[in-house]
């Protein structure tokens, strides 16, 4: 072979090799993005754990719409305790805040009659 054609064979395996590890690193970029990514997004549905909203409708209590929209528990009391599993641990000293429109309600959840467009919005708070 002339000395031509030995470049032109070591320019394309070059290129080859080049393009074969440019690929290994932008794969190894965009798979490590996406665990990023991923805990990210854990982090936050770990806090929309703590947090559950929705919107009011006429003629329906606060209450009421929750139960239809997810779990929910109560205690003996008519307390609400847990929210989509999410328990509040009173050895934590943690209770779900109930609010409405962005302030604390001042009716508990089956006394409140919503409004189209009311804000309800539950928290988990400490006392």
């Amino acid at each position: 072979m002339t000395k031509i054609k030995y470049f032109l064979l070591s320019l394309i395996i070059l290129i080859v090799l080049g393009i074969g590890t440019l690929e290994y690193f932008v794969t190894r970029d965009q798979s490590t993005k996406t665990r990023a990514n991923y805990n990210s997004q854990t982090k936050y549905v770990y806090r929309q754990i703590d947090y559950f909203s929705y919107k009011g409708k006429d003629g329906k209590n606060a209450l009421e719409i929750l139960k239809n929209k997810t779990k929910v528990e109560q205690n003996s009391t008519g307390l609400v305790v847990s929210i989509n599993g999410r328990m509040a641990y009173s050895a934590k000293k943690e209770y779900w805040s109930f609010y409405v429109n962005g302030k604390t309600a001042e009716v508990g959840p089956a006394d409140y009659n919503t409004k189209n467009g009311d804000l309800i919005e539950w928290k988990i708070e400490k006392y």
